[in-house]
C-alpha cells in the first residue's frame, strides 16, 4: 500500500469516527447536569475541525440552556456548543501536541513539512507551528508558576533578551571579493521589539552597532541582558563586549532538544547492545 493510499484510508476512517463521536457527545450534552432534564436543540452550525488525519467540516448542534440555569433576573444565557467545549481551538489535542513537539525539535518549516509528508492532515504552515509551540509553552509556564513573580528591590524591573544566530556567506568570485560573517537577531523587552543584522566586516563594529540597538530600547548598564543562541561562543561574547559586562546565556530550544536526542540515542543503543 502506498503512503497516499494510507492517507486516504485514514482520512475516511477519521471522518466516520469523528461524526459518530460528535453525535455521541451531543446526545450526552443534552442532559442537564442539574435537573437531568433533556434540553432542546437550538440549531445546527457548520464547524471546521482539524485533526491529525485531515480537516473536516461537520454540523454541530447548539443546545438551549435549561430553565434551571436562569440567572437572578430570570434571563437565560445563550445556547451551549458541546463541540466548542471539547475543542476550543477547533483542533484535536493529538494534532496540537505533535505540532508543539516537532516545532521544538526542528525548524518551524521543517516541522510543517514532516506533518504533511506522513499524515493526511490539512496544509501546515510555519506560522501555525510557531504559534502552537508558543501557546503550549505559555500554558506550561502558567501551570508551573505557583506564585506570582515579584521582582526584588535589587532586581531590575525590565530585563532585555537578545536572540542571536550567525551564518558564514561565501563570496561569489564573479563580483565579490571576500566572505561575510553575518549575525542576525532580535532584542525584546517587556513591551518593545527590535530586529537587527550585523556584518563583521562593516565599518562600524558589530558590538557598537548592537550597543546602539540596545540603547534604542532603553537599555542601561543596570539592566540584565539574557542571550539565547545556538551555543556558538562568539555570539554571547559579542553581547558581552556590547554591554561591557556579564550576560546570561541560554541555549535555544532546538539545540537543547538535539542534545537530549543524542542522549536518548546513546541510551537506546546501550540497551540494545546489552539485550543482544
Amino acid at each position: 500500500m502506498l503512503l497516499e493510499d494510507a492517507k486516504t484510508i485514514l482520512g475516511q476512517l477519521q471522518n466516520a469516527i469523528l461524526l459518530d463521536q460528535i453525535e455521541e457527545v451531543s446526545e450526552a450534552s443534552r442532559i442537564c447536569p442539574d435537573c437531568d432534564e433533556v434540553r432542546a436543540i437550538h440549531d445546527y452550525r457548520s464547524r471546521v475541525l482539524d485533526t491529525l488525519f485531515g480537516r473536516f467540516q461537520v454540523k454541530a448542534p447548539r443546545i438551549r440552556r435549561c430553565a434551571c440555569d436562569a440567572k437572578s433576573d430570570d434571563v437565560l444565557g445563550g445556547p451551549l456548543s458541546p463541540l466548542a467545549h471539547f475543542f476550543p481551538d477547533r483542533s484535536t489535542p493529538e494534532l496540537q501536541r505533535l505540532q508543539a513537539e516537532l516545532g521544538a525539535r526542528h525548524s518551524f518549516r521543517e516541522a510543517a513539512r514532516i506533518l504533511e509528508t506522513f499524515l493526511p492532515c490539512a496544509k501546515q504552515v510555519n506560522t501555525s507551528v510557531r504559534n502552537r509551540l508558543g501557546k503550549v509553552s505559555r500554558e506550561i509556564c502558567d501551570s508551573e508558576q505557583t506564585e506570582p513573580v515579584v521582582p526584588s528591590a535589587t532586581e531590575e524591573a525590565s530585563a532585555l533578551t537578545v536572540f542571536l544566530d550567525g551564518a558564514h556567506i561565501r563570496c561569489r568570485p564573479e563580483y565579490q571579493k571576500r566572505h561575510l560573517d553575518v549575525v542576525v537577531g532580535k532584542i525584546e523587552s517587556h513591551d518593545k521589539c527590535r530586529r537587527f543584522g550585523l556584518v563583521q566586516q562593516a565599518v562600524l563594529s558589530p558590538a557598537s552597532q548592537l550597543r546602539q540597538d540596545l540603547r534604542a530600547l532603553g537599555w542601561d548598564h543596570k539592566q540584565t541582558v539574557t542571550v539565547i543562541s545556538d551555543g556558538e561562543p562568539a555570539l554571547p561574547n559579542l553581547v558581552r563586549v556590547a554591554v561591557g559586562g556579564k550576560v546570561r546565556h541560554i541555549l535555544d530550544w532546538w539545540h537543547i532538544s538535539m542534545r537530549i536526542q543524542h542522549v536518548e540515542n546513546a541510551v537506546a543503543a546501550r540497551i540494545s547492545a546489552g539485550s543482544g
